[in-house]
Formats: C-alpha cells, sequence, structure tokens
C-alpha cells in the first residue's frame, strides 16, 4: 500500500489542538462547500436528463441506482486497510480524488461516443459504478480520520455549523441551475406538448450539463485537495499499537504457482466474508436491525429515480422546481426538525422515533398517487408569487413578467411539497436514529467489523430495490402511453385527480416495503429505549414539540423583532 510509507513521510499527530485544531476545522468547513455543489451537480434531474440523452430507458436508470449501492462492497477493502494500517489520510485523498475525477470522463461521453448508443449508455454506468466504489474506499477512512481529529465535546455543534454553511451555498446553486437548465432548454418543434429530450433536439442542454459535470469534477477535486493541509491523526504511540479489529488470517500458500495464489486468494476472500460479514450476523439484535435498514433502502431504492422523473415528466415542474422541491424543501425541513428529534431520541430512544419516522415516510409515498398537472391551486397562491417576482423582475426593468398562468402546475407542486416536507422529518427520524444504533454496536468490541457489515447489508437492499425497480418499470412501460385515469374531468378535458403510470407500480412497491419495514420494528430489541406506546399516550407533550420545532425559525426572528423594539 503505498500511501502507507507516504504517510510516514509526514509525522503522524497523536492529537490537534488550539490553533491548528481550528484551521483543519475551518478548512474541512470549505472543503465541503465545494463537495456539496459537486455532490448536487452530479445527481437529481441533470443526471437524468444526462442519462436520457444518451439513451437511458427505465432499466438504465434502476441499473444505476442498483450499481451505486453494490459499490458499498469496496468499503470491505476500505476497513480491513484501515484497520491494518491504522492510517487515513492518503487513503482518503488517492480514492476521494480519482472518484471526483470520474466525473470529469463522464461528461467527455459525448465527445467520445455517438448518442445515444449503448457504448454511451454503458460507459455512463461504467464509469459511475468505479466512481461509487472508489468514494466507498474514501469513505470510512475519512469518518475514522475526522473522529481522531475533532474532539468529542464539540463534535455535534461542529457539525451542525457545518451544515448550515453547507446550506447557504446550495441553496443559491440550486436556484441558479435550475433557471439556466429551464432556459436552455428547447420547446418541442410543433408548438405542442413538452420538449423532446434527445442530443439532437436539446445541443445546448447537453453541451451544458457536461460542462456542469466538468466544473463538478473539479470542485470535487479541491474539496478533497483541502486535506492535503490537514494533519494525519494516529492517536497511538509505538509503546501502545493499536489493537485492529480486524485481522484477517489464512494459511499461507506453498509456492507461487498460479494455482497456489488462486487458491490463496479464496481462502483470504471467504476468511473476509466470515469475519465481517456473517460474525455480526450472530448478533441476533444486530440481525434484526439490519434487515429493517435493509427493508427501507429497498423501499427508497425501488423508486428512487422515478420521483425525479415523475416531477419532470408528468408533473412538468422543470428543473427549477424539482430541484427547490427535493434538494431545498426537503432539507430545510430536516434541517429544522433536528432539534425536535434529537430531543425524542434523548427522551424515549431509538426504536419509539424510528417508528416515528417510518409511519410518517409510509405516508410520503401517497400524494404522488393524489396529483397531477391540472390539479387546481389556489388563486391567491398564483396571484402572490406572480407579485413577487414581478417586484423582483421590475428592479431590471422587466416588471411585466407573469410567472405562473392558470395552467402552471402549482396545485401539484403543493401537494407535492407535503409529500417532501413530511419525508424531510421522517426520513431525518430514521437516519438519526440508525446513526445512534449502529455508533453503539461501533462502540463495541466490533467497532469497524459492525459498520462495514451494517453499511454492505443494507446496500443489498438498495441492489435489489434498484434492480427491481428498474425491471418493474421497463416492463410495464406500456402504462405511459396508456395509463390508468379516473377521477374528476375538468372542462378542458383534463383529469384533475388520478393519472397511474408504469413508475406509480414502483411507487406501490415502495409504499408496501415501508409498511414491511414498520412491522419489523414491532418488538425490535433496542437496549436504553422506553415503549412506544409511551410515548403515543404523551402525544399531547410530543404534538407541540413538532410544532415547536418546525416553527422555531420563524419564533426566534420574532423574538428578535420585538428585542429590536
Amino acid at each position: 500500500m503505498f500511501w502507507r510509507s507516504k504517510s510516514y513521510n509526514v509525522l503522524p499527530a497523536l492529537s490537534v489542538r488550539g490553533p491548528e485544531l481550528r484551521r483543519s476545522m475551518r478548512l474541512v468547513t470549505a472543503a465541503w462547500m465545494m463537495g456539496i455543489i459537486w455532490m448536487f451537480a452530479v445527481s437529481g434531474s441533470r443526471l437524468n436528463l444526462f442519462g436520457r440523452m444518451l439513451g437511458f430507458n427505465d432499466f438504465h436508470f434502476g441499473l444505476m441506482t442498483a450499481l451505486t449501492f453494490l459499490a458499498t462492497f469496496a468499503q470491505l477493502a476500505a476497513t480491513i486497510l484501515v484497520e491494518r494500517s491504522g492510517l487515513k489520510k492518503n487513503q482518503f485523498l488517492f480514492c476521494g480524488l480519482v472518484s471526483r475525477f470520474l466525473w470529469i470522463v463522464i461528461a467527455a461521453i459525448p465527445l467520445i461516443f455517438p448518442l445515444p448508443s449503448p457504448w454511451a449508455i454503458w460507459s455512463m454506468l461504467t464509469l459511475v459504478l468505479l466512481s461509487a466504489m472508489m468514494l466507498s474506499m474514501a469513505t470510512p477512512a475519512w469518518h475514522t480520520w475526522m473522529g481522531d481529529l475533532i474532539p468529542r465535546r464539540i463534535r455535534g455543534r461542529y457539525f451542525a455549523t457545518r451544515n448550515a454553511f453547507t446550506l447557504l451555498v446550495k441553496i443559491p446553486v440550486v436556484v441558479f441551475l435550475g433557471l439556466l437548465l429551464d432556459q436552455i432548454t428547447n420547446p418541442n418543434p410543433s408548438g405542442i406538448g413538452d420538449p423532446i429530450i434527445t442530443a439532437a433536439m436539446q445541443p445546448t442542454l447537453l453541451w451544458v450539463i457536461c460542462g456542469i459535470f466538468f466544473a463538478a469534477g473539479l470542485l470535487g477535486m479541491g474539496d478533497i485537495a483541502l486535506f492535503f493541509r490537514i494533519r494525519e491523526v494516529v492517536g497511538t504511540t509505538p509503546d501502545k499499537p493499536r489493537e485492529p479489529a480486524v485481522d484477517i488470517r489464512v494459511k499461507p500458500r506453498q509456492n507461487s504457482s498460479i494455482v497456489a495464489m488462486a487458491g490463496h486468494s479464496l481462502r483470504y476472500l471467504q476468511a473476509v466474508i466470515a469475519q465481517l460479514l456473517i460474525d455480526p450476523l450472530r448478533d441476533p439484535v444486530f440481525r434484526r436491525y439490519v434487515a429493517y435498514s435493509a427493508t427501507i433502502t429497498f423501499a427508497a431504492s425501488v423508486s428512487g429515480q422515478y420521483f425525479w422523473r415523475t416531477l419532470l415528466e408528468n408533473y412538468k415542474f422543470g428543473q427549477l422546481g424539482s430541484d427547490v422541491l427535493f434538494v431545498v424543501m426537503g432539507p430545510l425541513a430536516s434541517l429544522m426538525s433536528l432539534r425536535m428529534t434529537g430531543r425524542l431520541l434523548d427522551k424515549w430512544g431509538r426504536r419509539p422515533v424510528l417508528l416515528f419516522g417510518t409511519s410518517i415516510i409510509i405516508f410520503t409515498t401517497l400524494p404522488y398517487f393524489f396529483a397531477t398537472r391540472h390539479t387546481p391551486a389556489p388563486q391567491f397562491v398564483i396571484e402572490w408569487c406572480n407579485s413577487i417576482v414581478s417586484t423582483v423582475a421590475g428592479l431590471w426593468g422587466r416588471g411585466d413578467i407573469v410567472w405562473f398562468t392558470d395552467s402552471s402546475p402549482v396545485g401539484a407542486w403543493l401537494v407535492m411539497l407535503i409529500a417532501l416536507i413530511g419525508g424531510g422529518v421522517g426520513w431525518t427520524a430514521i437516519m438519526l436514529s440508525q446513526n445512534n444504533i449502529i455508533l453503539s454496536f461501533a462502540d463495541g468490541k466490533g467497532r469497524s467489523k459492525y459498520v462495514a457489515a451494517h453499511a454492505v447489508w443494507i446496500s443489498m437492499g438498495g441492489v435489489v430495490g434498484g434492480l427491481v425497480g428498474g425491471l418493474t418499470a421497463y416492463y410495464t412501460r406500456d402504462l405511459q402511453t396508456n395509463p390508468i385515469v379516473f377521477g374528476p374531468v375538468d372542462a378542458a378535458g383534463n383529469y384533475t385527480m388520478f393519472l397511474w403510470n408504469n413508475w406509480h407500480v414502483t411507487f406501490v412497491l415502495s409504499f408496501l416495503s415501508r409498511i414491511v419495514a414498520l412491522c419489523l420494528l414491532i418488538n425490535m430489541t433496542d437496549p436504553g429505549s422506553r415503549p412506544a406506546r409511551d410515548m403515543l399516550r404523551n402525544a399531547r407533550h410530543v404534538l407541540p414539540n413538532i410544532f415547536g420545532a418546525l416553527t422555531f425559525p420563524i419564533r426566534s426572528l420574532g423574538r428578535s423583532k420585538r428585542n429590536e423594539d
């Protein structure tokens, strides 16, 4: 491992304190302010549009989701490397830089292959898999490094502040890219119908997305490069070496023949699977928790890409409207519910909060069944939005702009807003509870072994979910042209309630698997947690906490105003 010798060229620190610690934390924050742009720019609607212009069908989108989860298996190798050497910095730097650089290569696909073509499709899928694998190799090293670098007593406050700074960067980028892509998308040549998303019909859009991927790759590499200036931390001394949590030992090979080398490799792989994946499952508590996590991951991945496609293609929200829902409103709801979720975790424990969050996300799939682009919206909402836009545009002499008309899908957007706000609260409760549970396993004897096993087993849910979702959407694709439609009809003959296609079939699978995940939580052992029924009996105390947490920023502004008066 060449980065082992490179790490010892600069002596690792036993700890970092004082001005150097503050400088290091500022660098970590500044790095992620670039990294969050990379993460947003290479996902969401841009990835969806790029895939469609390469020639993706519904199965390819599901396969791409599965491949990103399959890449998590690389964490097994990453865990072994970290545990054997105790060193993290150069493993993170090398793997992280390669992962981000591959998105620059993805941006060059239209220069190499004709579009659409199978060569372009499979090159994209291969590069996405390689990038995700290298990112999985970097992730355990980064978590272990930051755990050694940042003192436990300030860890929570630091990461909360870091997330707040990155949110300030992400929101303007979301709005800018959404407006940009909406403006450069060519309308349908016939003047009727939706834009045709192909490389031939949207050349400007194609090259702008390639430019976004290229710039995102550079910013992502800049994120990793800032860590060159941060010290490696190894909290041991030669007199007290670090005891590895993973120690793979196999019988040495007898000779250097190909057969002996193959047999040795097979025995090593068998030992890795037995120690890292099978041994943790002997713990019944861990086994039950992994079953829940894999099921909820399946629920998220089986329909993940098709939520985006529904917003873009069925509801016609455009890039800006879809990005604001998924990348702004959802995270804002998550941010505002953090305080409430933390209090619930401290008071009731992890299992009741998991039940609370899972119950919420079961119902966040339902709005996708009860909205179409013709869902009516309150007129005052349209007028209020138009007045704000015209006021802002008037500063540049364009006060006559009308942003929304009666035919704009404002009603559907408001319905989806309910789903995204509920999803932000529910998924936050789930992820915080999951993090607390896996930390409890990681603090024990198994340490990183449980972390790696958890990541791999739940990723299996993502792999199966992506494949099942892709195959389901592909083999029910006739529903795209002959959807299930019923409900009230307006004067123009548009169905204002129900219009279900093949993507809604994956939503049904997601809905049912969320119910299964909720059932797995019943009677799940979780030491330290109080009975969930007690939390329900005290709902009169929980509900004010929920409302108070969601309105805390507004109430804070009000208090500040009164103090100024």
